[in-house]
């Protein structure tokens, strides 16, 4: 039974947990499943454990697994690999990027999808048995390049990882995988703390740009509007000027990137910032692999503000101190629009993500947090296709948290603040202590609110506990092992930063701590979950909220 591979992982959220456990299970009954969840809440590291699974499995029974991950952009491969070096799981890669990094004798192998599929590397496909194989960014499973797998390895399982299960012409994705596991709603995500809110600006459905991009009807092979249409509509002065001016009004000095239509157009947008003296890049299909990295190091560093993009960071790119994401690029793809604006929800502290669409994308799509029907695009059909997203909503205010709207003048179209997602980042703790609590039995301290954002070290020694800020050492009480048997501690914010602190017993409760303090575990926030750890990390249990 696969089901039985599938081992606890301490260094995973819970729902990633929960995700591993179901994909084994699936095995137990099915080949090919599909598993979604969404840009930022780590679909690498899920995968990646589930790997390390694998092997270890491959280990204890002496026989050898063959896994391979397939991937269709460097960026993602280099993704990869760095997360499979952070496990310590031995690899190979094979891509035309990473020639020096082939070693075919390895059991688990990174491969790209040109590489793995082209007709001159078919022996070598064949030669390398694989009982696993995972596809990052699944949606693109349909095509025919993703078709050979099924022809090449027919008898291994797979698994696949979007967070967009969808497909234009509504087809769906049966004809690959068995079965769809969908993850809980991005708006549950944000609810508990696991993506960063946001405020979500637009221009109005019935805008002038919107106008005009829905009048366009000349679409290419894939579905999508034709550039060369888009560009008529889209690549002019004023609406460049129009995103020049969103960025001084919402956005001013803030690290962020745009996603623009072509080459030309990023030419055209980088011309306006750079002569408004901001620090701008452009980056494109055609821009050489050692420039594309430095200049993305460049923006990950702080030396550029941003950089503008033609859909090369729809998928792979990771910078959790993103801190906007403006669309100057219409699509009809489902796909696009949530791998884009998805690119600025990964959590980064009290990061608040600012999304400008200045094309007015949500009028066709719906707001990001919006619950969608991901098994109904999964199974296929009339209603999954291109054709019932039009025009998904025509409300200005919907969605979690305090939406208001609020006109702010831009040429001829103005931008209206759609919605804004706030996370509450302040609370009362409760903390129980009962008499009888010793070392051995604190588990049976409860949490009775989850909102807090520090780790925690417990020490006990004798007779108290203390919580303690562990930037100043202040020191407070929480409560005796013999003393009260409840006492609220409030978390204050400093600088609109919540403190970290230490929860700490001891003999004297005006004492530092000591070598004869002694650290029984770890209080820790994930989300808005509390869980203990022991010392040693061999127990891990949530703790009662």
């Amino acid at each position: 039974m696969f089901s039985e591979l599938c081992r606890l992982d301490h260094t995973l959220r819970n729902y990633q947990q929960e995700a591993k456990e179901k994909i084994f299970g699936q095995w137990d009954y099915v080949d090919n499943v599909l598993y979604q969840m969404p840009t930022g809440t780590g679909k690498t590291r899920l995968f990646t454990s589930l790997i390390r699974d694998l092997s270890l499995a491959s280990l204890q029974e002496n026989r050898r697994k063959g896994i391979l991950i397939i991937a269709h952009r460097t960026e993602l491969i280099e993704q990869i690999d760095e997360s499979l070096n952070k496990y310590h799981i031995p690899h190979g890669i094979i891509a035309g990027a990473f020639k020096d990094r082939r070693d075919f004798l390895l059991p688990v192998q990174v491969a790209s999808i040109q590489t793995i599929t082209h007709p001159s590397n078919r022996q070598l496909a064949e030669a390398f048995h694989a009982d696993f194989i995972i596809i990052d960014e699944a949606h693109h499973a349909t095509a025919q390049s993703y078709t050979k797998l099924w022809n090449y390895y027919p008898e291994s399982k797979k698994l696949g990882v979007t967070a967009t299960p969808w497909r234009m012409d509504g087809r769906g994705f049966k004809g690959n995988f068995d079965t769809l596991i969908p993850s809980m709603p991005i708006k549950e995500f944000l609810e508990k703390g696991w993506l960063a809110p946001y405020k979500y600006y637009s221009v109005p459905i019935d805008s002038t740009i919107r106008s005009s991009i829905e009048s366009i009807n000349e679409f290419g092979i894939d579905g999508d509007y034709k550039t060369s249409a888009l560009e008529q509509v889209v690549d002019t002065r004023r609406i460049r000027a129009q995103l020049l001016d969103s960025y001084f009004e919402f956005v001013k000095g803030k690290k962020g990137i745009i996603y623009s239509i072509s080459r030309k157009h990023s030419k055209h947008i980088c011309s306006q910032f750079l002569d408004a003296g901001i620090k701008i890049a452009d980056i494109d299909s055609e821009t050489p692999a050692q420039l594309r990295k430095r200049l993305v190091q460049n923006f990950k560093n702080g030396d550029l503000d941003i950089i503008v993009n033609v859909d090369i960071f729809s998928e792979g790119f990771d910078c959790p101190d993103l801190e906007f994401v403006q669309l100057a690029r219409p699509t009809r793809s489902l796909v696009k629009y949530i791998q884009q604006v998805g690119r600025g929800l990964r959590r980064n502290g009290d990061k608040q993500c600012l999304i400008l669409d200045n094309v007015g994308m949500y009028g066709r799509f719906g707001l990001p947090d919006d619950n969608r029907p991901w098994e109904q695009y999964f199974e296929g059909g009339p209603s999954s296709s291109i054709r019932q997203l039009r025009n998904k909503t025509n409300r200005d205010n919907i969605g979690l948290g305090t939406p208001r709207e609020r006109d702010l003048s831009e040429g001829l179209d103005e931008m209206k603040l759609i919605q804004q997602v706030d996370i509450e980042t302040e609370s009362e703790i409760i903390v129980i202590s009962r008499q009888e609590d010793t070392a051995e039995r604190l588990d049976n301290i409860e949490v009775r609110s989850s909102t807090i954002y520090a780790k925690y070290n417990i020490v006990e020694t004798n007779e108290e506990y203390f919580i303690e800020n562990i930037r100043n050492n202040e020191r407070q009480l929480l409560c005796g092992l013999s003393g009260r048997k409840s006492i609220s501690i409030k978390l204050m914010k400093n600088n609109n930063e919540l403190k970290g602190f230490t929860i700490i017993s001891s003999f004297n409760r005006n004492s530092k701590p000591s070598v004869n303090d002694r650290i029984i575990g770890y209080l820790y926030r994930e989300g808005r979950i509390i869980r203990f750890a022991t010392w040693n990390c061999e127990t891990i249990v949530d703790v009662k909220i």
